[in-house]
């Protein structure tokens, strides 16, 4: 088991950012006013929803079960973003808050690949999508900066 887990270095990180991005989503959202802003993080809270499925599928298929991300993270997530939007909940103040959460699991993915040159070749092209999506997005979120 542990083995499969090493092999799958790839689909198991884009899950857990995934899953993360999500939940970091969903708790900005209801501080959003600007509503195309509210329309992007929507969409891009999509691309996770979708991403964090399609992992979860790959892994089923591997045998292993998808674990969701420990309480003790969430937690962590759930009190960060608080603080940063409980003295400034402005469109440019979101955008800045999004722009790093998604670099900062671009960027754990990318660790993940580096890491795992033999991952199959879905994994690998999943995270591709998702890196070049998040890229995209980071570009449209830059335009309420």
């Amino acid at each position: 088991m542990r083995r499969d887990k090493k092999r799958n270095l790839i689909v198991n990180e884009l899950f857990r950012v995934s899953r993360l991005s999500m939940e970091a989503a969903e708790l900005v959202l209801p501080l959003v006013k600007d509503e195309s802003l509210k329309y992007q993080v929507q969409r891009q809270q999509e691309l996770y929803r979708s991403t964090a499925a399609k992992s979860a599928e790959i892994l089923c298929r591997s045998g292993l079960n998808p674990e969701d991300e420990p309480g003790l993270m969430e937690r962590v997530l759930r009190d960060s973003i608080r603080m940063d939007t409980s003295w400034n909940k402005s469109a440019p103040h979101i955008a800045q808050i999004a722009i790093h959460c998604t670099d900062a699991a671009m960027k754990d993915l990318v660790k993940s690949m580096n890491r795992s040159a033999d991952d199959d070749t879905e994994s690998r092209k999943l995270a591709e999508e998702y890196l070049a999506a998040s890229q995209k997005n980071i570009e449209l979120l830059k335009m309420y900066l």
